[in-house]
């Protein structure tokens, strides 16, 4: 039995009011007695398992339950998938002067500048993870000779000037190292320590809801003025201006509009709630974030 909507605001018999414009197919709920519904309209290995009397397709998302005057669920002939919200990853800036951190969001699998050395030729990227908190993988381009990759399972090094290409598995429990050029990794199952004697850098491993990911962090900075990255930022310098009605902050002499909010800390191991103003990432970096994201890494 199909029926269709075509305009918004109509009645659906007498149940609910709609906005839709497809046509549904009237699939029976399941009883308690677990009876058979028709599978025409969906995938066979949707499976639709209930004792009480809402049955919802897995794949779609409803705002209520469409339900027919013979109490018949109404699914879409066509399978509508709905998007899927870019995963959103909040970072902290630490203060110079202030108790609480700032923090920005940036959304999406973007590929980002950690760190840039031009005086010794080295540059830390990194690429966000589409469903998890952190960095999917992190590559490390070291005098144009060794282009280093670590993702959460693996090492890969790959020598310019041979060709050659060196792959180490990170599933041990014990330490074990490894050295490309001058570039020394030293990982558990923990951390990865990265080092070139001027430079040192740790990346966390974290595991969130089943997925795992990198969060670098900065040990040894650079010397020079002229280091880049996400990684080298300064603590930022601000002043509370204002509490009632909302608060306000002022950096560089702009007032800025925030919110109080929190971020998990993944410079630490446990990962720690942290309370942090809320702002936007321009303001917080008080430059453009596509000063700070690459093409790839």
């Amino acid at each position: 039995m199909n029926k269709s909507f075509t305009r918004c605001n109509q009645k659906i018999d007498i149940k609910h009011t709609v906005c839709f414009d497809y046509y549904f197919t009237a699939i029976r709920h399941l009883g308690r007695g677990g009876a058979a519904v028709r599978a025409d309209a969906v995938a066979s290995d949707d499976v639709y398992e209930d004792d009480t009397t809402t049955v919802l397709h897995p794949r779609l998302t409803y705002d209520s339950t469409l339900l027919g005057l013979d109490g018949a669920l109404l699914l879409p002939d066509r399978a509508i998938v709905p998007a899927i919200a870019p995963q959103r990853h909040r970072f902290l800036l630490k203060a110079a002067n202030q108790s609480l951190p700032l923090c920005f969001d940036v959304t999406g699998s973007l590929h980002l500048k950690l760190l840039e050395d031009p005086s010794r030729a080295l540059s830390v990227n990194g690429e966000l993870h589409s469903a998890a908190g952190g960095f999917k993988k992190i590559v490390i381009h070291h005098k144009k000779l060794h282009r280093i990759q670590i993702s959460p399972t693996e090492i890969t090094v790959r020598e310019a000037h041979t060709g050659r290409i060196i792959t180490e598995k990170l599933n041990t429990t014990s330490g074990h190292d490894m050295t490309s050029g001058s570039v020394t990794m030293i990982w558990t199952d923990k951390e990865i320590d990265v080092s070139d004697g001027h430079t040192r850098m740790v990346i966390l491993l974290h595991e969130k809801a089943g997925g795992k990911f990198l969060w670098p962090v900065l040990r040894t900075r650079p010397s020079g003025d002229n280091i880049e990255g996400l990684l080298a930022l300064q603590p930022a310098v601000y002043e509370e201006v204002q509490q009632v009605p909302s608060p306000k902050l002022k950096i560089k002499d702009q007032e800025i509009d925030v919110t109080r909010a929190s971020a998990m800390d993944y410079n630490f191991d446990l990962a720690p709630a942290q309370v942090c103003w809320l702002m936007t990432a321009e303001s917080a970096l008080q430059r453009q974030l596509q000063d700070f994201t690459l093409q790839q890494s």
